[in-house]
């Protein structure tokens, strides 16, 4: 019996953390789109220098989070999202909106890659 329970706490514990890890993840990626998002219209308005510094804050804060997060996720994909994000400030800077547009696209993608891949589906199992 105490096996039993034992084992019932574990799986607790571990589903405890896994939805934890899931909520986390999923309302950080959430607030970085819609930061990027932010920053587009910015962009489009022609503010680069508004832009510009509003990807330097992004920029500060996703280093900050890329930590936490790199130690639950792949590596490659956190440190692709910090290059993205630091070349779009580059891009607010010279006023290359056409490039800046490209990497925001795929700094999104990314970010919604990195959420989609905490879900529990059969594919993510696998």
């Amino acid at each position: 019996m105490k096996r039993i329970i034992i084992s019932i706490v574990i799986f607790t514990l571990c589903f405890s953390g896994a939805v934890c890890e899931v909520f986390c993840v999923s309302r950080g990626v959430d607030g970085y789109i819609e930061s990027i998002e932010e920053v587009d219209v910015l962009i489009s308005r022609g503010e680069f220098d508004c832009a510009s510094n509003k990807c330097a804050e992004l920029e500060k804060s996703w280093s900050k989070t890329s930590r936490e997060i790199d130690a639950v996720l792949i590596h490659d994909y956190v440190d692709r999202i910090g290059i993205s994000i630091s070349q779009m400030k580059a891009y607010a800077e010279n006023k290359t909106a056409d490039s800046y547009y490209a990497l925001s696209a795929e700094a999104k993608r990314a970010l919604t890659s990195i959420k989609n891949s905490e879900y529990l589906s059969f594919e993510n199992i696998l």
